[in-house]
């Protein structure tokens, strides 16, 4: 006789229905969204199947990107220095994968700072109710402006200050390339940068204006759109493109490789009073990120973590503290943040630094998200 379903013992068939439950969970659930599942860690009893990186007692980790990384530490010392209890220790690792790296349990940070809240509060979509609340004045914290802007050649600053100012900048260059003028330029990847995501955000506003205020969420996954940041592209220079610092440094070390890169306004200010041969240009309108940070109330901490996680927040987020990131080029949060760091600026950088700006609203993260995909499709 030949086989027949009948012939499974019953332990048998919970164990295809467990198989088939793990296929669908594992494989297909993932692909309904752009972030991975849920796969290394169980957040009831706080553990992890995979490696990672925590702290122990009443210590906590927080985690920052290297945006901040000269801050972050200054005012970690700071805090380990007046502090009774618990002390804090820094770690690095770049937004979107610090995001991916939380949500699988792979790091437990107490206090989690990205390079934009883009990335907090997609976090708190998917992550478990109360472990996380960008909603709460007392978890969550804005601490610096950071406008995204162009760091140009002075070369070429001449030819490129009205086109890099005035509307539709990217398309203007797309135009140009397109009659045989080569314009070299470069921004950050945006599947992994924060400064490349937020340049995203001005290809998509412009594309929409462009295209008769189309909804950003809907044009990121045409393929007109597709196909006009391709030739926007023409003219990027791919090198060094990998994370924003990386880009800033290469630029700042060697302007003649690129016409202008985008960048945040901290390390734009930095970069050209390191190097004299680069100049500044706000975007108009530019996208901003604020520079937060927000308390993650993990199972994986306990009460006296929780405890130093919430006195680090608020050491971070006094007047002394904002006061300190002026010496890292960060315009801090409040009425008179802006003129505080151009005060403190010299005099040749002060002519080019915008104490207001306009900026555009972010579109949602599933857009930026979409394009940015599209991005890497054509880049790779």
């Amino acid at each position: 006789m030949g086989w027949k379903p009948s012939d499974i013992k019953p332990l048998g068939w919970i164990i295809i229905l467990a198989i088939i439950g793990s296929i669908y969970w594992f494989g297909i659930k993932p692909r309904l969204g752009s972030l991975p599942g849920l796969p290394n860690f169980n957040f009831t009893t706080g553990r992890s199947t995979g490696s990672t990186s925590t702290a122990s007692g009443s210590d906590i980790m927080v985690l920052t990107t290297k945006t901040k990384q000269a801050w972050m530490q200054k005012e970690v010392d700071a805090f380990n220095a007046q502090s009774t209890g618990g002390k804090a220790t820094l770690d690095l690792i770049e937004s979107r994968e610090s995001m991916q790296k939380i949500l699988n349990g792979k790091v437990q940070p107490a206090v989690w700072s990205p390079s934009s809240p883009v990335w907090i509060y997609r976090l708190a979509e998917v992550f478990p109710q109360g472990h996380l609340d960008p909603n709460s004045t007392s978890q969550y914290k804005e601490l610096f402006k950071s406008p995204l802007v162009f760091l140009v050649n002075k070369q070429k600053l001449a030819k490129l200050r009205p086109i890099l100012s005035g509307p539709h900048p990217f398309d203007h260059i797309r135009q140009i390339n397109a009659r045989g003028v080569s314009i070299k330029f470069g921004y950050a990847d945006p599947i992994n940068a924060s400064s490349g995501m937020l340049t995203m955000a001005l290809l998509l506003n412009e594309y929409s204006e462009l295209h008769g205020g189309i909804d950003p969420v809907k044009a990121a996954s045409t393929t007109s759109f597709a196909s006009w940041l391709g030739s926007v592209d023409s003219g990027l220079v791919r090198s060094n493109i990998s994370g924003s610092t990386a880009l800033e440094q290469s630029f700042e070390n060697e302007p003649s490789s690129r016409d202008f890169i985008t960048a945040y306004e901290g390390n734009g200010l930095a970069a050209v009073q390191n190097n004299p041969d680069i100049a500044i240009v706000y975007p108009s309108p530019t996208a901003n990120a604020e520079q937060a940070a927000v308390q993650i109330n993990g199972p994986w901490l306990s009460s006296d973590q929780k405890a130093t996680a919430q006195a680090f927040l608020q050491f971070i987020s006094t007047t002394q503290a904002l006061a300190d990131g002026v010496q890292f080029n960060f315009r801090p949060e409040g009425p008179n943040g802006s003129a505080t760091l151009r005060d403190r600026l010299p005099a040749d950088v002060q002519s080019q630094f915008h104490v207001t700006y306009t900026s555009v609203e972010l579109p949602p993260y599933d857009a930026l998200n979409e394009a940015a995909a599209t991005w890497h499709t054509l880049t790779h």
